[in-house]
């Protein structure tokens, strides 16, 4: 054989493989048991020893594989590896059945969506986030979300106007509630009310805490708690809750759900009401008035094709209350019988549409009112001694894109338009907020250990100056047991209706506030009245223009995973606040009151640290334990007289932070889960524990003093249950079992209260 010969026979025989077997292309999906996407899931082919990431939708694909046969292998944190042989169709493009993965029972994984607005494994979220699951909700016994979020690392309940909740330092008016992507309205002096949002028919509540406004917009300073309600995806399921518990409180709940093959829908409704309770035997008024609330929830979905689907959300809630009080003194007091209603409500329309080729596109508008009508009647006589009413509504209409770019990137983009506005008594005119605002948020995973995301918002608005809020993100996986997360951003409070509109006088004492818009005129108002005695500070020295409140954040942590049961995250926070708004005294009346109006006058900021550590000691033993370490203070600053180095007289501004009140330095949390699976019994105990705080301004310098503290105390709570059959549930409980009250600072603990509770599932 000449040479010519022998290369061309080598030839042949080295590309003979490849023609014998053409090269080809696989595609497949990963999913949980539930047939819900698996993100990021690493998928791998041998011989070749190839791999790749599932994308948003837990799809992957190779190209161009050389191989007839392969092994591929599927793995996911928190669930058991897949592995199996395939023989490849060399003919055509081979699409495979979905490989659905089986959660390992300890580490299984929990999905969030409020930290980037797509559903994310929170592992792989670089923002510190807390997820409180239905099995938690439904283990404490907890009814209603102001109970389940007492007892979460970081957060502490505030009475104000209701009970809110205070996140690393903040009031409860920093914080944004939403259900279901969509916020919450009805705010009284800043704060939504906790307690009259059940929890019955909740999967999960997601928190992200640090200003989030570059997603979210205002009101998301210190960060964002979203009620992410259940979607259930059999046929037909009903589940039917009832409670009972101290003071006559009683909680009936419902939960039904229906599906067709392109059909979903969902009802939940929910009554809650209760005797209130009084921990100050002596006073004529109740500490908790009685009260009769009434929640419903409905949900449905309609699969227009197999790319466009629809949704629609209604939710309504109404609360009426019955309380007493008083005129003069208690020896002989006026009876004066109160009734007062809430009514909310709200509507989402929202419509979906998969491309196909990487992009997804929502279009929504979202509609919401408030209402609250409240009245004082004289017992004796029943004439009317005072009556107040409010009315907010919010429109919003919303669009949002996401792009997937392929497995590494990943673009989100949205815009919209906001109306808001507000009728009340206390509002001379009908306030209107116009806004509107736009959003892009990038994110970019290069392999399975870096995760880095980018976000920038605009909004725009009638009544303060424009608001560019950005955020930048990461997250590094060292190794499998150690991960890395830094976030920095800014988030912004916009002034609200209150704060800029507002015209009250007390009927009793007779001060006076004004919103900061109409201060001007309204102090002219009465200045013509002969009612003003001195002005305080002149007319040219308040802002032209009321501005938000701006906060710059950065929180860092760790995430370690010592051994396969135990799990420590730690998170250091910093938050810098400046054009803080706050009231203060322009001008004195002739009766010797004085008249308010808000300024953005001061700089606060908030650091610390926290510490969450879970230990699944036992197959049927979990134990966790948090702890908060909070430094929040506010300037505060003085002019002083001083002698300067030449001997003369001159004045000299100081400024200093101290601590804030209301805000224990140390809090800290123990839980622990007991389950016996063969009875199937569980029992648990949890305990809350706050430092020391600041109460009351004795001295009137506006900041804590060694003298001013209230002591710690601690909060236990413990709950058994029992199941039959798979469908019935029996619970019993005791909250606050040491019996611990302080009624001055905490009128929502009403002493130890008992209660039990029994549910039916059937589907």
């Amino acid at each position: 054989m000449n040479r010519l010969a022998f290369l061309l026979l080598a030839v042949v025989l080295i590309l003979l493989p490849v023609f014998a077997y053409p090269q080809t292309a696989m595609k497949g999906k990963v999913t949980d048991k539930e047939g819900e996407p698996l993100v990021q899931a690493h998928v791998k082919i041998n011989p070749s020893e190839r791999y790749t990431l599932t994308d948003v939708n837990g799809e992957f694909r190779f190209d161009d594989i050389e191989s007839n046969e392969i092994a591929i292998t599927v793995s996911y944190l928190g669930f058991q590896t897949f592995e199996k042989k395939l023989r490849l169709n060399r003919e055509e493009d081979m699409i495979l059945p979905a490989f659905r993965l089986k959660a390992v029972r300890f580490i299984a994984p929990t999905y969030v969506v409020t930290a980037t607005r797509s559903r994310r494994d929170i592992e792989d979220v670089p923002e510190p986030v807390t997820v409180i699951s239905e099995d938690e909700i439904k283990k404490t016994g907890s009814t209603r979300l102001s109970e389940i979020l007492a007892e979460q690392t970081g957060l502490t309940l505030t009475a104000d106007h209701g009970t809110g909740i205070q996140v690393q330092g903040f009031d409860a008016e920093y914080t944004k509630i939403m259900i279901d992507g969509q916020p919450l309205i009805g705010r009284t002096a800043g704060t939504l009310d906790l307690s009259r949002i059940s929890v019955g028919n909740v999967k999960q509540v997601e928190m992200i805490k640090g200003p989030s406004s570059a997603l979210w917009g205002s009101d998301a300073l210190a960060g964002v708690i979203n009620i992410i309600t259940e979607k259930n995806t059999q046929p037909f399921a009903i589940d039917v809750n009832t409670g009972y518990s101290s003071n006559q409180t009683i909680d009936l709940g419902t939960n039904l759900s229906f599906q067709t093959e392109n059909l979903h829908n969902s009802i939940f409704l929910n009554q809650n009401s209760s005797e209130g309770y009084r921990l100050n035997q002596a006073s004529i008024s109740k500490t908790v008035p009685e009260y009769q609330s009434y929640t419903a929830y409905y949900k449905t979905q309609w699969e227009a094709s197999d790319a466009l689907d629809v949704n629609v959300k209604a939710r309504y809630y109404q609360e009426n209350q019955q309380s007493t009080d008083y005129l003069g003194s208690l020896n002989q007091p006026i009876l004066l019988d109160g009734k007062d209603q809430q009514h909310e409500y709200g509507l989402t329309g929202a419509l979906n549409w998969d491309t196909g080729k990487g992009v997804k596109v929502e279009v929504s508008n979202y509609f919401s009112r408030f209402k609250t009508d409240n009245e004082y009647r004289y017992r004796l006589g029943d004439s009317l001694y005072e009556h107040s009413d409010f009315d907010q509504l919010l429109n919003k209409t919303s669009a949002q894109i996401i792009s997937i770019w392929n497995n590494h990137h990943f673009t989100t983009i949205g815009g919209g338009y906001q109306f808001e506005q507000l009728v009340a008594e206390r509002y001379s005119d009908k306030p209107f907020f116009n806004s509107y605002f736009g959003y892009i948020q990038h994110e970019w995973m290069p392999d399975s250990k870096w995760d880095l995301s980018v976000g920038l918002r605009y909004d725009g608005h009638n009544a303060y100056n424009a608001q560019v809020s950005p955020k930048l993100s990461t997250r590094f996986k060292a190794k499998k047991w150690i991960h890395f997360r830094v976030s920095a951003g800014s988030g912004f409070k916009a002034p609200d209706f209150r704060q800029l509109y507002l015209d009250f006088t007390n009927p009793t004492v007779g001060y006076t506030v004004f919103g900061a818009d109409n201060v001007d005129d309204k102090i002219l108002d009465l200045q013509s009245r002969g009612q003003i005695q001195t002005i305080l500070i002149p007319f040219n020295q308040l802002n032209s223009e009321m501005d938000a409140e701006r906060s710059i954040a950065l929180n860092a942590g760790i995430d370690l995973f010592f051994w396969k049961h135990v799990s420590l995250r730690l998170n250091a926070f910093r938050n810098n606040v400046r054009d803080l708004i706050e009231t203060a005294p322009i001008a004195t009346k002739t009766n010797g009151q004085s008249v308010y109006t808000y300024f953005n006058l001061e700089k606060v900021y908030t650091q610390g640290m926290e510490a969450q550590l879970r230990w699944e000691l036992l197959e049927v033993l979990n134990v966790s334990a948090g702890y908060q370490f909070l430094d929040a203070r506010r300037r505060f600053s003085e002019i002083r007289t001083i002698v300067n180095e030449g001997g003369h007289l001159e004045q000299k501004e100081f400024s200093s932070y101290e601590p804030m009140f209301n805000r224990s330095t140390h809090t800290a949390n123990v839980k622990l889960y007991y389950l016996w699976e063969q009875p199937d019994v569980g029992f648990n105990v949890r305990g809350n524990w706050y430092g020391r705080y600041g109460r009351f301004d004795q001295n009137g310098n506006g900041f804590v003093d060694e003298n001013e503290y209230n002591p710690s105390y601690m909060i236990w709570n413990t709950a058994a249950s029992k199941t039959f059959q798979e469908r019935y549930e029996l619970r019993m409980g005791i909250d606050n079992l040491l019996n611990f009250t302080r009624p001055s600072d905490f009128p929502y603990y009403s002493g130890r209260t008992f209660f039990v509770q029994f549910s039916i599932h059937f589907n």
